[in-house]
C-alpha cells in the first residue's frame, strides 16, 4: 500500500474516533427522544387514564382553609365508618333476599343442624357484576363459615370434594375481565354427578338435615346472557343446565331414602332464573330463596335467615317466570342490522337497531294484563294459562310469620292531589318479622284510549312501606301516600300529554301483583266459580277503594308540577309509526285490545331511509342539521378581568346574576378543556379558581376496585346487587345506603359518582341487571330517589346511570332503540324521575345507545326537554365513557342538546370542542354547560378546605412534567451532541490537515 494510502487510512481512523463518542450518543439520544415522543404522544391522549392510575393532580390549593369542611363525615373515625358500612350491608341483604317457597316450614332449620352444601356454586358464590360495580370480595366469608358463625354442622368431606377433589375440576364460566364480549362463554358448568364418589353420597347421610343446593349465573358489562346455549334444558344460561337437574333428582333419591330430610334451593343471581323445575315431579324442593348478588357481607345475612335469627321480609322486584321466553320484550331482544345498512354507509355505531314492540307492557304490567282480559273475555286474550308464564309474581315474598291487613281507609287530599291509603297490619303469627304493605292502582281502558293508542296496564305498584319488626300480635298503622300523577297515562297521540281518562279508578292493598289483580277482578264482581275457572284464585273486594272519575283530564297533568313547563311529545322521531324520516315498515305494538294479534312473534325488519341515514350522522351539527336554541346566538364576552372566583358563587342562586361575570372571565379553551377532559377528573380552571375533582363510578356503592393509587385507595361498602336493594322495600334503608355512600366519597375524595342505576330489567337477560332496581319504573324510581338524596347529603353527586334506554348490553354503543313516547315516559324514564322531582339529584350519565337515531347524550328532547325542562335538574350531565371510537358522541352536538361533561379516556371530545372556539353557538352552549358543571362543584365536597380566599394554580401532574422534561432533555441532548460531534471533527481536521496525495511521490 502507498505511503499516502496509509496515513489517509490513519487519518479518517482518527477523526472517527474523536468524533465516535458523540456520534454514538447522539444516536443514542435520537432513539430516547424518539421515545420520549411516543411516550409524551400517548400520556397526552390519555391524559386522565395516567392521572387515574398514578394518582396524581394537576392543581395546587394556595390558601386552603383547613376549618372550611362543608360537608363532613358522620363518623369519627375511617374504621368506625367501614364498620357501619360492614353492617348496613349486610342489613340490605337480610331485608332483601326474598323467601319464595317454603312448604312444610322447611325453614328455617333445626338449631345445630347438620347440612350439605351442593354444587360447586356454593364455593364459588356471585357477590355481585362484573365491569364499572365490581367490589372487592378479598375478605368476604364462605357460606361454609357463615353456616358455621350461626351454629350449624357443615359437611366438610363435601366441601374439600368442590374445592380440592374432583368436584373443583368444574365451576362457573363466565367472563373474568372488566368488559365482556358476545364472544364470552356463559355456561354453569357443575359438577356432573358421574364426578361423585361413594364418599361423597355417604357423607351426606351424617350432614342430611337439609341439603342446601345453590344455582349461580353472573352477569357483566359488555355484554347479554345467552338465551339459547345448548347446556340447559331451557332458557339458555338461566335455565338450569342438565347436571343441575340431575342433582335435584339425585337428592329426591336422597330425601326419599331418609338421607335427606328437606332441600333447599338458594337462587344466587341477579338474572332471574327460570323456576320451570319447581313444577316438575321428578323434583321435590322444600324451600327456594332468591338471594341476588351478596355483596361484601350478605352471605351472613344469608346464614342468618336459614337459623331464623332474621325473619326474611324481601320482595321480587321482577316477576319471576315459569318459562322466561314468555315475555314480549323477547322476539325483539338484541341487535338488527338495517336491512341496507352496508349499501346506505352505515357501520356497527350507527347501522343497527331494536325495537321496543312490547310498548308498555314490560314483566308484570303485561303478565297481569293478559290475566285480568283472559278471566274477562276480553282483548282476544286467547287460551292464556298464568301459571305456564308466572312462578311468581311481582311483590312477593314470605315470612316466617303471617301478617292481617284490617280497617283500610283511604282519603284524597285534593290540596296536593294525594290519596292517603291507611290500615292496620298486625304480625298474626309466633315471630317477630316486618311487612312489606305493597299498593297497587288500576285506571281504566276506554275507548278513547283504543282510537288513541293509550295503553294501560290493569295493575301497576303506585305505593309502598315497609312496617317496624313487629313481634306477634302487634299491630302498626300504616299510611302510603299515592300521588294522583301516578294514576295518570300518557297519550302522545290525542292530547299529546299526561290524561286522566273518565272512568273507575282503583286502589287496593295486596300481597303481590297477582293478588292485586284478583282483588281489582273481585271488586268488580267476579269470583272463579263465575269464570269456569279463570280467575285462579278468589280476591278480596274489601281491600279495594273504587272512585269514578267523570269526564276525561286533558289539563291536570299537562303541567310539570316541579318547574311548571308543559308537558308534550318530546319522543315522536323516537316511534318508528311517528317518526317523519322512516320508512314504510312500521311496527304494531303489543296491545290490550288484541292480545294474540299484536304479540310480538319475530323481529321486526327495518330499513334506512335516505332521510334516517342523515339523522344517523355522527355529528348533526356538521352536517347543518341543528335548529335549536343556540342557532343565531352572537359570541359571549371571553376573558374579563372581573376578579371573581367560583367560590364567590358558592350557596347562590342557579340563576343568580353573579354567574354571567364569572362565566365572562372563561376562555373557550377554558370551557374546552372544563367539559372535554373529564375522564374521572374535572380540571381547575385557573380564570375563575376552579378546583378540579376526582370522580368515580358507584352502581352500587363506591367502587374501589377501579381505584389507581394509593390516596384513594380506602375501604367502602361492598353492597349486594341494586336488585336485592330494591327487595327492600325500604326507602329509610336505602337512604342511610346512601348516606354511607356519601361518606366514603368524602373519605375518598369523590365529588361525583357515577352512579346508581336506574335502567329498567327489560328482560332477564341483560348483562348489567345487578346495577338496576327492577322492571318496574315507580319502584326504581322511589328507592333511587331515597339513595341519591343520601349521597347527596354528604356533598357527592350523583350522575345516574344510564340515561336512559340502555336496557341491554349487545351493541348498546351507537344502537338505536325505537320505542313508542307512552313506554319511554311511563316505563324508562319513571326510573329516573323521582331522583330529580323529589330529591333533587345532581344529573345523569348519558348512555351509550340512541333515542330513535339520535345518541341519548345529544338528543334534546332527553336531557334539554325532560331532564331539564320538565324535571328542574341544574346539575351536570356526563357522557358514558368514551374510547378511541365513538365519534358518534359528538361534542357540539352534546353540549347543544344541554349535556355538559365527557368521560373521555382520550382527547376526542376536547379536541371537536377546540375546534369550535371560535363559533358563537357552540362557544352559547359551553358556557351554559359550564355554569351547570361549575354550579355542581362549588356545592359539593370538592370544595372542603377552600374559600373565597383560596387559589387554584394549575399545573403539569409528576409524570407528565418528568415526560415532557426527559423529551425536551433528550432532544436538546441529540441536538447538543450532533452540534459537538460537528465541532470536534471541525477541530480535528484543523489539528490534523488531512494527507494530500501531492504530498506524497509514489
Amino acid at each position: 500500500m502507498s505511503s499516502y494510502k496509509v496515513q489517509k487510512k490513519l487519518w479518517n481512523k482518527g477523526r472517527r474516533r474523536a468524533v465516535r463518542p458523540f456520534k454514538g450518543l447522539s444516536f443514542l439520544m435520537a432513539i430516547l427522544f424518539i421515545v420520549c415522543c411516543v411516550a409524551l404522544y400517548i400520556v397526552e391522549w390519555f391524559p386522565m387514564s395516567f392521572d387515574l392510575v398514578t394518582d396524581s393532580s394537576r392543581y395546587t390549593i394556595k390558601n386552603p382553609n383547613p376549618n372550611a369542611q362543608y360537608f363532613q363525615s358522620d363518623f369519627a373515625s375511617d374504621e368506625e365508618r367501614v364498620e357501619y358500612g360492614k353492617q348496613l350491608s349486610q342489613t340490605v341483604e337480610a331485608e332483601g333476599a326474598t323467601l319464595l317457597k317454603n312448604d312444610g316450614d322447611a325453614l328455617p332449620l333445626p338449631a345445630g343442624a347438620k347440612v350439605s352444601l351442593i354444587g360447586n356454586a356454593s364455593t364459588n358464590p356471585v357477590y355481585g357484576g362484573t365491569g364499572s360495580a365490581g367490589l372487592d370480595t378479598s375478605e368476604v366469608k364462605t357460606f361454609k363459615q357463615a353456616l358455621e358463625d350461626n351454629g350449624f354442622k357443615v359437611n366438610s368431606d363435601l366441601w374439600s370434594f368442590y374445592t380440592e377433589g374432583a368436584g373443583a375440576e368444574y365451576s362457573r364460566k363466565a367472563p373474568s375481565g372488566m368488559v365482556a364480549s358476545a364472544e364470552d362463554t356463559y355456561s354453569a358448568n357443575e359438577v356432573p354427578l358421574s364426578a361423585y364418589g361413594d364418599a361423597e353420597w355417604n357423607s351426606m347421610a351424617e350432614y342430611g338435615d337439609a341439603a342446601i343446593m345453590v344455582v349461580s349465573r353472573v352477569g357483566g358489562e359488555g355484554a347479554d346472557l345467552p338465551s339459547d346455549t345448548t347446556d340447559a334444558e331451557s332458557a339458555g344460561y338461566l335455565g338450569l343446565d342438565n347436571n343441575e337437574r340431575d342433582m335435584l333428582k339425585k337428592l329426591k333419591e336422597l330425601k326419599e331414602a331418609g338421607k335427606v330430610s328437606r332441600i333447599i334451593v338458594l337462587l344466587n343471581s341477579s338474572n332471574s332464573i327460570q323456576l320451570d323445575f319447581l313444577s316438575y315431579p321428578a323434583y321435590d324442593v322444600d324451600a327456594v330463596m332468591w338471594v341476588g348478588g351478596m355483596g361484601g357481607q350478605g352471605i351472613s345475612a344469608v346464614a342468618d335467615i336459614l337459623s331464623g335469627l332474621v325473619n326474611p321480609s324481601g320482595r321480587l322486584t321482577d316477576a319471576f317466570l315459569a318459562d322466561n321466553t314468555t315475555s314480549p320484550a323477547m322476539a325483539n331482544f338484541g341487535s338488527w342490522d338495517y336491512a341496507n345498512a352496508e349499501e346506505a354507509g352505515l357501520d356497527k355505531y350507527n347501522g343497527n337497531y331494536v325495537i321496543y314492540q312490547e310498548g308498555i307492557y314490560v314483566g308484570y304490567r303485561y303478565y297481569e294484563t293478559r290475566y285480568e282480559d283472559y278471566v274477562m273475555g276480553t282483548g282476544n286474550a286467547g287460551s292464556y294459562d298464568y301459571a305456564a308464564d308466572v312462578a311468581f309474581p311481582f311483590g312477593s315474598g314470605l315470612s316466617y310469620t303471617t301478617f292481617g291487613y284490617s280497617n283500610m281507609q283511604v282519603t284524597h287530599d285534593s290540596a296536593s292531589d294525594t290519596y292517603k291509603v291507611q290500615l292496620d297490619v298486625t304480625n298474626t303469627g309466633s315471630v317477630a318479622g316486618k311487612h312489606t304493605v305493597e299498593v297497587f292502582g288500576q285506571s281504566p281502558y276506554t275507548d278513547y284510549d283504543r282510537a288513541n293508542d293509550v295503553e294501560k296496564s290493569s295493575v301497576q305498584l303506585v305505593g309502598f312501606d315497609k312496617t317496624d319488626e313487629l313481634q306477634p300480635g302487634e299491630t302498626e298503622t300504616v299510611v302510603v301516600s299515592v300521588s294522583g300523577a301516578d294514576l295518570a297515562s300518557y297519550d302522545a297521540k290525542g292530547a299529546k300529554t299526561y290524561i286522566l281518562d273518565a272512568g273507575d279508578y282503583r286502589l287496593t292493598v295486596a300481597a303481590d301483583a297477582h293478588a292485586a289483580a284478583n282483588n281489582f277482578l273481585a271488586a268488580k264482581g267476579y269470583t272463579p266459580a263465575a269464570t269456569d275457572g279463570r280467575m285462579d284464585a278468589a280476591g278480596d273486594a274489601s281491600l279495594v277503594y273504587t272512585w269514578n272519575n267523570p269526564v276525561l283530564d286533558t289539563t291536570t297533568y299537562a303541567t310539570s308540577a316541579k318547574t311548571g313547563a308543559q308537558i308534550t311529545n318530546q319522543f315522536g322521531d323516537a316511534d318508528i309509526n311517528a317518526y317523519e324520516g322512516a320508512s314504510e315498515d312500521g311496527v304494531t305494538y303489543l296491545s290490550r285490545a288484541d292480545w294474540d294479534g299484536t304479540f310480538p312473534r319475530e323481529v321486526v325488519k327495518l330499513t334506512a331511509t335516505e332521510a334516517l341515514v342523515k339523522e344517523l350522522a355522527y355529528s348533526r351539527y356538521e352536517t347543518g342539521s341543528y335548529t335549536g336554541e343556540y342557532l343565531n346566538a352572537s359570541m359571549p364576552t371571553l376573558g374579563a378581568k372581573n376578579g371573581l372566583k367560583a367560590m364567590n358563587l358558592q350557596g347562590k342562586d342557579f340563576d343568580n346574576p353573579m354567574w354571567d361575570e364569572l362565566l365572562d372571565q372563561m376562555t373557550a379553551d377554558d370551557m374546552a378543556y372544563l367539559l372535554g377532559s373529564a375522564f374521572h377528573y374535572t380540571q381547575p380552571i385557573e380564570s375563575i379558581d376552579l378546583t378540579g375533582t376526582r370522580d368515580e363510578n358507584g352502581p352500587t356503592g363506591l367502587t374501589t376496585t377501579l381505584f389507581g393509587g394509593k390516596k384513594t385507595n380506602v375501604k367502602t361498602m361492598g353492597l349486594p346487587s341494586e336488585d336485592v336493594m330494591g327487595a327492600t322495600y325500604n326507602t329509610d334503608l336505602l337512604n342511610d345506603v346512601g348516606r354511607v355512600i356519601g361518606n366514603d366519597c368524602i373519605a375518598a375524595g369523590v365529588s361525583f359518582l357515577y352512579g346508581p342505576g336506574a335502567n329498567i330489567h327489560r328482560t332477564s337477560y341483560s348483562g348489567r341487571n345487578f346495577e338496576y332496581f327492577s322492571e318496574d319504573g315507580f319502584l326504581s324510581g322511589k328507592l333511587l330517589a331515597a339513595e341519591c338524596a343520601g349521597i347527596e347529603s354528604k356533598g357527592a353527586h350523583v350522575m345516574i346511570k344510564h340515561f336512559a334506554l340502555n336496557d341491554q348490553e349487545l351493541d348498546r354503543s351507537g344502537i338505536c332503540v325505537w320505542a313508542n313516547e307512552q313506554a319511554i315516559r311511563e316505563v324508562y324514564l319513571k326510573a329516573f324521575e323521582a331522583a330529580f322531582t323529589e330529591a333533587d339529584a345532581n344529573g345523569v350519565m348519558s348512555s351509550y345507545s340512541r333515542v330513535g337515531a339520535h345518541w341519548n347524550g345529544a338528543d334534546h328532547g332527553m336531557i334539554d326537554g325532560v331532564l331539564r325542562g320538565e324535571w328542574g335538574c341544574k346539575g351536570a350531565v356526563i357522557t358514558d365513557n368514551s374510547a378511541l371510537n365513538n365519534h358518534w358522541m359528538d361534542g357540539p352536538d352534546s353540549v347543544l342538546a344541554g349535556a355538559d361533561l365527557f368521560d373521555s379516556m382520550t382527547e376526542i371530545e376536547y379536541d371537536q370542542l377546540l375546534k369550535h372556539t371560535k363559533d358563537p353557538v357552540v362557544v352559547s352552549a359551553m358556557r351554559d354547560s359550564c355554569h351547570r358543571v361549575i354550579y355542581s362543584i362549588v356545592n359539593s365536597l370538592a370544595v372542603n378546605g377552600m374559600d373565597v380566599n383560596s387559589e387554584v394554580d394549575a399545573h403539569d401532574p409528576g409524570y407528565l412534567a418528568a415526560t415532557k422534561a426527559a423529551t425536551s432533555g433528550t432532544g436538546a441532548l441529540t441536538v447538543l451532541f450532533i452540534v459537538l460531534g460537528c465541532k470536534r471533527r471541525i477541530a480535528y481536521g484543523r489539528a490534523n490537515p488531512k494527507p494530500r496525495k501531492a504530498n506524497y511521490v509514489a
